[in-house]
């Protein structure tokens, strides 16, 4: 290992590896890369494709072509068509005449030829320039020498081969638990590992899991290799094959790879490509694993006819799944939970650092210096002496208080009465819409909690305010089941139209509505297809009504899974819905202060910060059309007074004028997702369209901030499709180099043509699991000479990626709520799925247990934090130092969030509106887990 920590502080571990030459050995692989011409034949395939089909989002199927040469040769090929270097790569070498075969019965087959007729003597030209593009063998240290000060580029064909070999030498050693027991990982055709000898399994039976190893090669800004990222999961696997997205296959024979065969066909129809077998055939070759999967899929299918035919509930035979193991193709309730837990990322790394011996190269991080806000939940701050005296009085007195009290949930009524005063308001009222007397009982019980008072003869009447404190906030309660309840056909305005004059913002009083909700539940509509559910939820029809009138809403949910709510005890639900309706008032109050104090010589409390959030809405069920672009943006304001209350603004790319953030997101709530513009046709026109309105936005914002710097904050994945600025091969390349082809975005970054008025740096975040390294543990160094290290299996700090040039990078580690909260049961933190603990039954209810295996195990996780610009290096480790804090520090949320506080209000705008569809998890069709044992559902 090349660990070398000689500094006193705080290093974190992560399951990421420099990809040097010498970690790949002499492993090679052939390519054959696409000339111009044949790169124009595949276009036109597909435009042919396209108009056979019907579909303009069409594309060629390929797969075939993939699925015939994986299964003949061992699994390891790879095709990319499309893009500047269409390239075919595979481990071994590929017959030009069994290429030429396989792509001129992919393109018969595709174009609507019968399999027999199909002329193989006489191939389309597309296919013979297919086979007769040389194929070089090429090793791949050639391509990971990395030169110094630049950010590797290395050809699109690297990333998707150089794991071939590494999950072989990683499949060769078993994966060791702390018990000694000893797992087999198997490659796949993926370039990932998977544990198919070893696969967990529920306490009842026939319900089955998989241990899925990703090893993915990316990039890292400022990072002159590649970086190979590891990481494992949960792969439930289902109980049919026709519902199923995926499948892995074992294929016959020693030393293959587990074959991944992309299903096609819709609903319960779901089987091979019916294309692949037919080519397979055609040319003789064995195919039994592909056949099996047909057979099977034949098998379930008139498993369903019978069901249906005879009104029976469907039940597949609950086996091992034996040589196929279909992939789920949505998220349904499964008796086996999700994640593999910390203690099992930590033998991961072991395991690669067995394996790869002296050639790994760990990448190095320290803890940045930075101090996290005191959140107002956290304990009581008390000296070591007062905790001691504390100690012996409980002792001797047994009680059984906290040694130390925790803050309060709710901000103090006061600063909510100031942000309510910095908004122009002078009263708040919170208007209770409902329709179960549990609920509404609910919800005064929640004020009561929020406010201090005593709820002993508390009641309520329609339609009377319930003062809360001093006049100023206030609530009132209304009786609305005809607005509230699920249905379909119903006129949601005209059942609100009775209390309308009483919800509308008048006088100087602000207004805010927490209604009742509910998801539409089967056994109330029998009659009803499932999925025009989205149909009968009140919830998007009645925000999109208290939208019109600019009266924010948030929601309770009434019933759940297991019926009715009751109230009584701790109500978390309810709590989180009062805080996050302060959030949609654009309410702040002193925590986003405490958050922004400068703890260095840059003034981050004196800037402006701005988060853009973007999004593609898909085509949903029943839609039609092009998909959606969603563009949402906040600006957090400092206060013109040092006392005063930051302010949050809003805009959106429905309503795209600055305002107050309350009125902006009833803006954008109150219309459908705006429809992409004709003019635009092709990928870049629509994502420089998108650039186009944040750009005119931030040139409005200019004029409302009045001279105030601002930052702008955006989310790596979504954004970088509209500014080549953001990806790591562009960084630091300045404007001019953008524009020269079709395929670069016309803006380099966001407001950068705004010339005086552009931001003072762009922040980029990532949170992709795929692209960020996933954090194992952390070893604290200490002070004093010859101290051992301390090993801890958790962080919540900032660290910095060592990098080889330019501005440095960060990592912000998150710990799951479910992991660290309170009663939480650290499930995963010592111990793999495999060695999971069973349930325990018992007449002695102290030796009764949950099994573990329904339950969910969880790991950190990793924000990637970048400014882009900034005047100096103290400034960019500033910007980052307050990004996390402003990610420790929610506007109301209790916890920690994986975006800070503008680009986070910002996602909430597009995740609240009216067609951005709630979803639960549904039990599988067929799998008999309506009654599973646990929760697993995530």
């Amino acid at each position: 290992m090349n660990d070398q920590i000689l500094e006193p502080g705080k290093y974190l571990h992560t399951l990421a590896y420099r990809c040097t030459p010498g970690l790949v050995g002499d492993a090679t692989v052939h390519v054959r890369r696409l000339d111009a011409e044949t790169a124009k034949l595949w276009s036109t395939f597909t435009a042919q494709c396209r108009k056979r089909f019907g579909k303009e989002e069409a594309q060629a199927p390929y797969t075939i072509a993939t699925t015939v040469l994986q299964v003949i040769t061992g699994g390891y090929v790879f095709f990319e068509p499309k893009g500047a270097s269409p390239f075919l790569v595979s481990r071994r070498s590929i017959d030009s005449d069994l290429l030429r075969k396989a792509f001129a019965l992919t393109h018969g087959l595709a174009l609507g030829e019968q399999v027999e007729m199909i002329d193989l003597r006489q191939p389309p030209e597309l296919a013979r320039r297919i086979a007769q593009t040389p194929e070089q063998e090429i090793a791949l240290h050639e391509h990971l020498e990395g030169a110094e000060g630049v950010q590797p580029d290395a050809p699109n064909w690297l990333y998707r081969s150089v794991s071939w070999g590494l999950v072989e030498r990683l499949a060769a050693v078993p994966f060791q638990l702390s018990n000694g027991r000893e797992i087999t990982l198997r490659p796949d055709t993926t370039g990932g590992l998977v544990a198919l000898d070893d696969a967990w399994e529920n306490e009842g039976g026939g319900r089955y899991a998989v241990c899925r190893t990703a090893v993915r090669l990316k990039t890292l800004p400022n990072v002159q290799h590649p970086v190979l990222l590891l990481d494992s999961r949960v792969s439930r696997i289902s109980s049919s094959l026709i519902f199923s997205s995926t499948a892995l296959a074992v294929q016959p024979g020693e030393g293959r790879p587990v074959l991944e065969v992309k299903l096609n066909g819709r609903g319960g129809a779901k089987t091979i490509p019916r294309q692949a077998l037919e080519a397979l055939g055609r040319l003789e070759m064995d195919y039994s694993i592909l056949q099996s999967i047909k057979k099977r899929s034949e098998h379930e299918q008139k498993l369903r006819e019978r069901a249906r035919a005879f009104k029976e509930k469907l039940q597949f035979p609950r086996v091992h799944p034996g040589q196929i193991w279909p992939i789920p193709a949505k998220n349904y309730k499964h008796p086996i939970g999700t994640g593999v837990g910390m203690h099992h990322l930590r033998l991961l790394r072991a395991h690669a650092d067995a394996v790869f011996g002296e050639e790994a190269q760990r990448l190095p991080l320290r803890q940045s210096a930075m101090t996290l806000p005191r959140r107002p939940t956290a304990l009581e701050t008390v000296t070591a002496q007062e905790l001691k005296r504390r100690k012996e009085e409980r002792e001797r007195t047994g009680s059984k208080e906290p040694l130390r009290s925790r803050g309060s949930l709710f901000p103090s009524a006061e600063s909510l009465c100031i942000s309510v005063d910095e908004a122009g308001f002078k009263k708040l009222r919170i208007a209770c819409l409902w329709y179960r007397d549990e609920t509404r009982q609910r919800m005064l019980q929640t004020f009561c909690r929020a406010f201090g008072l005593d709820p002993v003869g508390l009641d309520t009447q329609e339609g009377v305010e319930v003062d809360l404190y001093q006049g100023r906030i206030t609530a009132v309660f209304y009786y609305a089941p005809g607005f509230l309840r699920p249905g379909r056909g119903r006129d949601r305005a005209e059942a609100l139209e009775p209390l309308v004059a009483s919800l509308r913002p008048r006088d100087g009083i602000l207004v805010g509505s927490w209604c009742e909700t509910e998801l539409p539940h089967a056994d109330d509509f029998p009659s009803i297809d499932a999925r025009d559910f989205d149909d009968f939820d009140a919830k998007p029809q009645t925000k999109a009504v208290l939208a019109r009138l600019d009266v924010p809403s948030q929601y309770l949910m009434g019933r759940g899974k297991d019926g009715v709510i009751e109230p009584g005890g701790e109500d978390h639900p309810a709590q989180m819905a009062l805080l996050d309706l302060y959030r949609s008032l654009g309410v702040t109050d002193e925590r986003i202060s405490n958050a922004l104090q400068s703890k260095g010589g840059y003034p981050v409390e004196q800037i402006a910060h701005v988060g853009v959030h973007v999004r593609q809405q898909n085509r949903r069920y029943g839609e039609k059309g092009e998909p959606k672009i969603v563009i949402t943006a906040t600006a957090l304001v400092p206060p013109q007074a040092s006392e005063g209350a930051w302010s949050l603004l809003g805009w959106s790319s429905t309503a795209p004028v600055w305002r107050p953030y309350r009125s902006a997101q009833n803006a954008f709530h109150a219309h459908p997702y705006p429809e992409p513009s004709a003019e635009m046709t092709s990928y870049r026109q629509k994502w420089d369209g998108a650039a186009d309105m944040v750009e005119r936005a931030l040139g409005d914002l200019v004029d409302e901030l009045d001279g105030v710097p601002y930052t702008v904050t955006v989310d790596a994945q979504s954004a970088r499709r509209m500014w080549d600025g953001l990806q790591n091969v562009r960084l630091g390349e300045q404007h001019a180099k953008t524009g020269t082809d079709s395929n670069r975005s016309r803006y380099q970054l966001p407001g950068e043509r705004l010339g005086g008025h552009a931001p003072l740096a762009v922040i980029r975040l990532n949170t992709e699991d795929e692209e960020v390294p996933q954090p194992v543990s952390v070893t604290h160094m200490g002070k004093k000479e010859g101290a051992e290290p301390v090993e801890r299996d958790t962080s919540t700090l900032l660290f910095e990626v060592a990098t080889d040039f330019g501005t440095p990078v960060w990592l912000l580690c998150n710990v799951p709520r479910a992991f660290d909260g309170s009663g939480a049961g650290r499930l995963g933190s010592k111990r793999t799925r495999w060695e999971a603990e069973k349930s325990v039954q018992s007449e002695d209810r102290s030796e009764r247990r949950k099994g573990e295996m329904p339950q969910n195990f969880y790991a950190m996780t990793a924000t990637e934090i970048l400014p882009i610009g900034g005047p100096s290096d103290a400034a960019r480790e500033a910007l980052a130092a307050m990004t996390a804090r402003l990610c420790h520090q929610t506007l109301f949320w209790s916890d920690r969030a994986r975006y800070p506080v503008p680009l986070h209000a910002a996602r909430q705008m597009d995740l609240d509106h009216p067609q951005y569809r709630r979803e639960v998890a549904d039990a599988e069709p067929g799998s008999g887990d309506e009654a599973a044992e646990g929760e697993a559902t995530e």
